[in-house]
């Protein structure tokens, strides 16, 4: 079995600036997720597959990046988010689980549709309930959710993408909801900079004031929902330090990209560069790496 995967970066990268469909710094209410996801610009969640090596990144599309975990995240937005696509959005597995093989059939079934657990739909309904009790900022006429930003960076010659949660451009509040197994302030910081969200949150942020819309430190940060009960929410602003550390983060990866499709232009994508690339990192003994972190 063989993959037909050559492609001319190029003429891709010209395809989707020229036919981009989407209109650039304005604020974008009612576009679908499917329809954020398929514009095919940078977001914030791809930096990672940049940290892994540029032709990953460059190779996106042939990976499926679902899982199974992804479908409850996702109800718990919508619930708290969008609410009226939940019944139409979702279908209730007859088992608590979602990788079972009754809920897999259910994927057959209906291909169109996200699988949960059984009771899930009930229980998350309820819980969106607190999280807009406790920040009522949802309520705020002002507040949008679900709202999408499209950027064309120079540079990069990419389209720059964000999909902020939520925010209010009068006050410039800007926040990400994260479901989390994390139940507490404490716990919570603890994987910040492990799944990156420092680096989503700087990078929304940055986006937002490219595009030329306002966000104000002091209302930006995560409003995190626990995914035990009993789901009792909290929100964390982020700090100025941690901002800007997760700004570095993205922006290394944007300038590990810049050097690629640089050489790739002016010398074409010999395999030194591949090379070079993929195999950018040299593994340690766990005894190195704590002298030299000494």
């Amino acid at each position: 079995m063989s993959l037909d995967i050559e492609i001319d970066f190029e003429e891709n990268i010209k395809d989707l600036k020229n036919n981009f469909k989407h209109p650039l710094n304005k604020m974008i209410d009612g576009l679908s997720n499917k329809e954020y996801h398929e514009a095919g610009g940078l977001s914030s969640t791809k930096f990672p597959l940049m940290e892994k090596s540029i032709r990953v990144f460059l190779y996106r599309y042939l990976f499926d990046f679902w899982k199974p975990c992804f479908d409850k995240g996702n109800l718990i937005h919508d619930c708290i988010l969008l609410p009226d696509l939940v019944e139409n959005t979702y279908i209730e597995s007859p088992t608590s689980g979602t990788d079972t093989v009754a809920a897999n059939k259910l994927r057959e079934q209906y291909p169109d549709k996200i699988i949960i657990g059984k009771g899930d739909k009930e229980e998350y309904r309820d819980v969106a309930k607190i999280v807009r009790v406790i920040f009522p900022f949802l309520a705020l006429d002002t507040t949008k959710t679900e709202v999408s930003f499209f950027h064309y960076h120079k540079e990069l010659d990419l389209i720059l993408q964000i999909r902020p949660d939520i925010y209010n451009e009068k006050i410039g509040m800007l926040y990400d909801v994260k479901s989390t197994k994390a139940d507490n302030h404490r716990e919570f910081e603890k994987v910040i900079e492990e799944y990156n969200y420092d680096l989503s949150i700087a990078f929304y942020y940055d986006v937002l004031i490219m595009c030329g819309y306002k966000v104000n430190l002091k209302y930006v940060g995560w409003l995190c929902v626990p995914t035990s009960k009993p789901h009792i929410p909290f929100v964390f602003r982020v700090s100025q330090e941690l901002l800007e550390k997760g700004r570095a983060k993205y922006q290394r990866y944007i300038t590990k990209y810049i050097n690629y499709m640089d050489e790739l232009r002016n010398k074409g994508e010999s395999l030194d560069l591949i090379y070079s690339d993929i195999a950018e990192k040299e593994a340690h003994s766990w005894e190195y790496k704590k002298e030299m972190n000494q």
